[in-house]
C-alpha cells in the first residue's frame, strides 16, 4: 500500500479548519548582545515580525495531554496540534515563531485599558467589540461608549465624543478568534513512502503565551 497524498489533501479539506498563517522573521532591532531592542515599535520589542496573512486550512486535532508531552513538562493549557496537508502553503515554509490563526473557532476577551496610555493596543484579532465603558468619578457607575475601530497594528479610535474620555480606565469587551504559534522549529515529516509529501504534524501554543517564550534571533 502507497499512502497517496492527494487524497489527504482531500481528506483534510473536508475535516479540518480555515487558518490564516503568518510566516515569521527575526527583526533587525536585535542587537550585538542577541536581544531585541524593547522599545522598537515595529516589533513591539519582540524581536520578531510576521509577514502579510496567507489564508489556508489545516487538520485540527484534537487536544490531549499525551504521556510524552506531559514528562517533558511542555504542555501547558492551550495548546494544539495541527495537521498539515501538502497541499497547504504551510506545508513547506512553516516554522518557529509562526501564528496561525482558527478563522472558525473564537472565544470572549475582556481587557481593562487606559485611554491614551502607551499600552492602549489590541495585540490579538479581533472578530467583533461587544461593550465599552468606563465609571463616572462622581458616582461610580459605568458609562457606556461606543465601539472602537481597530487598525493593522492593533490601535483603537472612537467618532468624536463616542469613547472613553483621555485618561480614564475603561472596559473593552468581545470576541477574538484562537490564535497560536510554533514554539519551537519542529514540523514532524512523516518518513515513509520515499519522501512523499505527506501531512506534517505541528505542535502549537496559544499566542497570549509569547511574552513568555525565549525568541532567539
Amino acid at each position: 500500500m502507497r499512502l497517496n497524498p492527494a487524497r489527504f489533501n482531500r481528506h483534510l479539506a473536508n475535516i479540518g479548519q480555515e487558518v490564516r498563517w503568518r510566516r515569521s522573521y527575526a527583526c533587525a532591532c536585535v542587537g550585538i548582545s542577541g536581544q531585541p531592542d524593547p522599545k522598537h515599535k515595529l516589533c513591539n520589542g519582540k524581536g520578531v515580525l510576521w509577514a502579510a496573512p496567507i489564508d489556508t486550512y489545516a487538520g485540527v486535532s484534537h487536544q490531549t495531554l499525551t504521556p510524552e508531552l506531559a514528562a517533558a513538562g511542555n504542555w501547558d493549557i492551550g495548546e494544539l496540534v495541527l495537521t498539515i496537508q501538502e497541499a497547504s502553503a504551510m506545508w513547506e515554509f512553516i516554522g518557529k515563531n509562526d501564528r496561525v490563526l482558527l478563522k472558525n473557532s473564537t472565544d470572549v476577551f475582556s481587557s481593562a485599558l487606559k485611554r491614551g496610555s502607551p499600552t492602549e493596543r489590541i495585540l490579538f484579532s479581533v472578530k467583533d467589540f461587544q461593550r465599552v465603558f468606563w465609571l463616572d468619578p462622581v458616582t461610580r457607575n459605568p458609562v457606556e461608549g461606543g465601539l472602537p475601530q481597530i487598525d493593522a497594528m492593533g490601535n483603537l479610535s472612537w467618532p468624536a465624543g463616542d469613547g472613553p474620555p483621555d485618561g480614564f480606565p475603561y472596559s473593552l469587551t468581545g470576541m477574538r478568534f484562537d490564535e497560536y504559534y510554533v514554539f519551537k522549529n519542529n514540523p514532524q515529516d512523516r518518513g515513509e513512502h520515499n519522501g512523499a509529501r505527506l501531512p506534517k504534524r505541528v505542535e502549537l501554543k496559544a499566542f497570549d503565551l509569547f511574552n513568555r517564550s525565549i525568541v532567539s534571533a
